[in-house]
């Protein structure tokens, strides 16, 4: 017997437990997706190449993937127990189409299948019946049910965040086996914007240089430079053409704004990106990590580098999108190197802003950098509050104490309340630095994904990546759909707000339990029916 079940996006549908969250209907606004997932709980032997046949007026906007579940390597105990307990080894998690076999139901066990209803061109306003059917190889209906969605009229609003999930180029590369920047990589690379913007973002980092992130000292990640240089004597020559094609590829895209990437080494800025250059008829590293940021040689470089570069940015017209990295995540001890490096850089960069990864506040009081980025945690200590022009937030690893977080054993609405928070903080933006890196901690080695889901052990399982490499392009994970319905709550709380003003929709988040980053509502169900109360909001019902 074939029984099915349909439940709500945000359930992880273990093959072994019998899932919650049954969700027969639900509601969106025009430019929305909205996601589901049908249960199928096998209850005889094992079948292959079933298949799942979508039906009804609305059947063209709806897509199916198979949930697969992978590994989780690292799981480390968490300081709450907003988790799924850290003692499972499998988790449902990369989203899929169908493959030879089709549809694989497993004998006595539980499967999901990822339903999405693509709201966001001319999907007609009204209730409409999806109807899911489940076939066997012969086409025979094994069991079918309906869902029913209702399409408001009612636009979603666009976001006003700035929202960047660190893009690793070597990982593109080194997956698919293409070359940096050539036809090819941007085929590949094509599909992974579009899963990029899908998801919500809308800010890239640019790999000027090699991006001098999660590097063991001495070590090197493979060269992805866009900026070409050349060395005559003491003088240097640049040619953007590949940047811009970059740039340009990117806006096509959907990309609105551009980070720099780092001009300087991670945690503490003391010595220079991996910078190759022709010189002397050869192509050779000039800089690295055997120079320190302050030597005469690296800053001359800058002076000649940076002031063609924002000539570049602004014939581009980006002179209000494009944003500085000095170094990533520097510390409180690092403040007198930092304080020199910011000198050095704003004095050459005019009004383009900075931006870092930092924790500690006394980098923004004592003016040291534009743009902060406060872990979330320190957030909540240091800088909620404070009167800052433009504020984004990050969180990276466990986020314990009830943090927002996309690790494997966390519930999807731990991910997906990040929308809610940062609605209710007012922040300008988020950043995390993972969204494909496929290396080990401090890349000494690359890993296959599928299989090690925590960088070679030393990063939670779901830390580093949301998505997954294919031979066509580019595979989601259900953390990354969760995070993708996140920034759509955010821009729903937006459209909400054009009626009936900020103070207000604030007022109804916090009626609603949602008080900071850490005190939210700690279920699907209660998350998803704020979700309806805000559609009710604006739609007048």
């Amino acid at each position: 017997m074939i029984i099915l079940k349909t439940v709500n996006s945000l359930v992880k549908v273990f093959e072994n437990e019998e899932p919650s969250g049954e969700e027969k209907e639900s509601v969106m606004l025009k430019g929305e997706k909205y996601n589901f997932q049908l249960v199928i709980d096998n209850e005889n032997y094992v079948l292959f190449n079933c298949s799942v046949e979508v039906t009804g007026d609305i059947a063209e906007y709806v897509t199916v993937r198979d949930v697969v579940s992978l590994p989780a390597t690292v799981l480390p105990s968490v300081e709450d127990n907003y988790t799924y307990g850290n003692d499972r080894g499998l988790y449902p998690e990369l989203l899929k189409p169908f493959g030879k076999t089709g549809l694989v139901l497993k004998e006595r066990r539980r499967h999901a299948v990822y339903v999405s209803i693509d709201g966001t061109g001319d999907i007609p306003v009204g209730k409409h019946e999806i109807r899911l059917a489940v076939r066997n190889d012969k086409g025979e209906t094994l069991a079918e049910t309906s869902y029913y969605i209702t399409v408001y009229g009612e636009k979603l609003a666009d976001t006003d965040l700035k929202i960047t999930h660190w893009m690793h180029y070597d990982g593109i590369a080194e997956k698919h086996g293409v070359k940096l920047f050539d036809d090819d990589f941007y085929k590949i690379f094509g599909k992974y914007l579009e899963a990029y913007v899908d998801t919500g973002n809308n800010m890239l980092l640019t790999p000027l240089f090699t991006p001098p992130l999660d590097t063991y000292v001495g070590g090197e990640r493979l060269t992805a430079q866009l900026v070409k240089v050349k060395v005559t004597g003491k003088d240097y020559g640049f040619d953007f053409s590949a940047l811009g094609k970059f740039i340009d590829f990117a806006e096509e895209k959907g990309i609105k704004y551009f980070e720099m990437s780092h001009l300087f080494t991670q945690w503490g800025g003391v010595a220079c990106p991996k910078i190759i250059a022709e010189k002397d008829g050869k192509e050779q590293r000039i800089f690295g990590w055997e120079t320190d940021s302050l030597s005469d040689d690296y800053v001359g470089f800058l002076k000649a580098f940076l002031p063609a570069l924002c000539d570049f940015l602004r014939g581009k017209g980006l002179g209000g999108k494009c944003y500085f990295h000095l170094t990533d995540e520097p510390h409180a001890t690092h403040i007198e190197r930092y304080a020199k490096l910011k000198d050095i850089v704003k004095g050459l960069i005019g009004e383009f802003k900075t931006m870092d990864a930092l924790s500690n506040y006394e980098f923004y009081e004592q003016g040291l950098v534009d743009v902060a980025v406060p872990y979330i945690p320190s957030y909540e200590k240091e800088f909620r509050g404070k009167d800052i022009p433009e504020l984004f937030v990050y969180y990276c690893g466990g986020n314990s104490a009830y943090y927002t977080g996309r690790i494997f054993d966390m519930p999807l609405q731990r991910a997906r309340v990040l929308g809610y928070n940062l609605y209710e903080a007012g922040v300008n933006g988020f950043l995390h630095w993972g969204f494909n890196f496929y290396n080990t901690t401090m890349s000494y080695a690359s890993v296959d994904p599928y299989t090690d889901t925590g960088a070679g052990g030393g990063f939670l399982s779901g830390d580093s990546f949301i998505v997954y490499p294919d031979k066509d392009g580019v595979s989601y994970s259900v953390r990354a759909e969760a995070l993708g319905e996140g920034f759509r709550d955010y821009r729903l709380l937006k459209t909400l707000e054009k009626k009936i003003g900020r103070e207000k929709t604030v007022g109804i988040l916090r009626e609603e339990g949602v008080k900071n980053f850490y005190e939210y509502p700690r279920s699907a169900e209660r998350h998803l029916s704020v979700r309806k109360r805000i559609i009710e909001e604006i739609v007048g019902k």
